[in-house]
């Protein structure tokens, strides 16, 4: 490929026809180099008297108008028969033969809409072919025209994709095309040209869309932006072609994301104190960026993954500089698991799981386990005697009697409380016994007056509720300072939750075992 076609359709962009030389100067692709100087000269005058330039083509229009810096540079452009054949690609053609073309008399008076039916009615030959393309100029210019946005008109976007696919597909017009840089005679413009620019186009074309659509991305268009994306495909063009210009439309959006997790690690390795503030202001301020390339690269787009695990290590790395120095777990905590929603990749999910599971297990031992919000304190922390591995064995067989030895294993499990926790537990022990004892206080007097005056039915039931109400009494308080409910919760604790599932239970000893 020569020098010339590698520069070929290199400055293709979202202002591909707002830009188009001829619209901005009013001329018409067949203008000659004597139609240029005129209206260059024509552009002078109008400088030195102090008027601004004529409006722009009279095809469509631009408002505002061109001012005469841009006429000017208009013109310098039209005067390079490498640009000019570029441009003249992305404007509207004569019919051939200097036929009249309804087409074109349309868009003077002002009726796109009419130019599109006229043009949409192509059949074959050269004048056809001309058609096709001023069908997919015309479509093109309109959809950039108002704004680029899929949501002011997706139906007019996908007809002018259609529309560009199909002239690529018409051998007629890309003779026409190699005719125009022939009569050009610029050494520069040879036989192959019109190949060249007849390869380069359709990554010129979705290199516009992909740079509207990760632009809608970013300001929030999720939607838009993934149907933008999904056009591009579905209107005829190569998946391969496709994914390289999303990911080079997408290129700033990388680099800024790399930028801002390689910055907040810099801030936090410097002062680990700030590993906490810099993994949330990463992970905040990269979630629009992602949630964007999410909506225009494909599932499972290396590029994509990449930034992902980038995003995710960064803030991961922070807040582990932080809880290393701080000791802070519940401040990491959620942290961790933003990253871990981020990354991308079993490797790097694998990574993050492993330090969210040493801060979860930290966590367990340095935050009250029944308010789940206070630090645990060393004093307060809740005993929990266990036992298990209980096994019985004969040891002694008399006539129509034996004995049975039980051993058993027993464990103390610490759980961590908080002072607040365990005092409302020691408060609520003390009131269950002060309420307790005065009532069976109260039954025991009473049910002995009652046997010391004969109604011994009535005495011995108080004495038999007062017995019932001493060992309620005893359950309802509990041990420790730890209420029946909370003895429930314990159950959960992780430590002891193993111990249950081995077949332990809760008590120093099993209850049938002796003294």
């Amino acid at each position: 490929m020569s020098g010339t076609a590698a520069g070929l359709l290199s400055r293709v962009g979202p202002d591909l026809y707002r830009e188009n030389p001829f619209r901005v100067a009013g001329l018409g692709v067949d203008a000659t180099a004597r139609d240029i100087r005129r209206r260059s000269e024509e552009l002078q005058v109008r400088a030195r008297i102090g008027t601004d330039p004529d409006p722009s083509s009279p095809l469509l229009p631009l408002v505002p108008p061109p001012d005469l810096a841009a006429a000017r540079e208009a013109m310098q452009r039209l005067r390079d028969p490498v640009t000019r054949l570029e441009d003249e690609l992305f404007w509207f053609w004569p019919a051939p033969g200097g036929d009249p073309d309804e087409g074109l008399d349309a868009l003077r008076a002002g009726d796109p809409d009419r130019a599109e039916q006229v043009w949409s009615r192509a059949g074959s030959g050269p004048a056809a072919a001309v058609a096709r393309h001023n069908l997919a100029v015309l479509l093109h210019a309109r959809a950039l025209d108002t704004g680029g946005l899929p949501a002011t008109g997706r139906d007019l976007w996908r007809r002018a994709l259609t529309a560009w696919a199909a002239v690529l597909d018409d051998a007629a017009f890309w003779t026409l095309v190699t005719e125009r840089a022939r009569k050009a005679a610029d050494p520069r413009l040879g036989s192959g040209t019109a190949r060249d620019l007849r390869d380069r186009l359709p990554a010129a074309l979705l290199s516009i869309s992909a740079r509207l659509a990760v632009r809608v991305a970013r300001e929030g268009g999720g939607g838009d932006a993934a149907w933008h994306a999904d056009l591009m495909t579905r209107c005829g063009f190569p998946d391969a072609l496709v994914t390289t210009a999303l990911r080079d439309a997408a290129g700033t959006d990388t680099s800024r994301l790399r930028s801002l997790g390689e910055a907040a690690l810099a801030k936090a390795t410097a002062e680990p104190s700030r590993g906490a503030e810099e993994a949330a202001r990463v992970l905040d301020q990269a979630a629009p960026g992602l949630a964007g390339l999410e909506a225009v690269l494909p599932p499972g787009d290396s590029l994509l993954q990449g930034v992902q695990d980038e995003v995710a290590a960064h803030a991961m790395r922070c807040a582990v500089l932080y809880v290393n120095e701080t000791g802070d777990f519940p401040a990491a905590l959620p942290l961790l698991e933003r990253a871990l929603d981020t990354a991308a990749t079993e490797a790097n999910r694998a990574h993050v799981e492993r330090n969210l599971a040493t801060v979860r297990q930290n966590l367990v031992h340095t935050t009250c386990w029944f308010c789940k919000e206070r630090p645990s304190d060393d004093g307060a922390v809740h005993e929990q005697p266990m036992h298990g591995e209980v096994q019985r064995r004969v040891v002694a067989r008399g006539y129509n009697a034996r004995q049975i030895q039980t051993t058993w294993r027993k464990t103390v499990i610490q759980v961590p409380r908080c002072a607040p926790c365990a005092e409302t537990g020691h408060r609520r022990t003390r009131n269950v016994w002060s309420v307790g004892c005065t009532t069976n206080i109260v039954l025991l007097v009473l049910g002995i007056w009652m046997l010391t005056a004969g109604m011994v039915a009535g005495g011995i039931v108080l004495l038999v509720l007062d017995l019932v109400g001493f060992f309620a009494v005893v359950g309802l308080a509990g041990k420790n300072g730890v209420s029946p409910g909370q003895l429930a919760s314990l159950r959960e604790f992780p430590p002891i939750k193993e111990q249950l599932a081995a077949g332990w239970a809760f008590g120093e000893r099993p209850p049938d075992a002796g003294n």
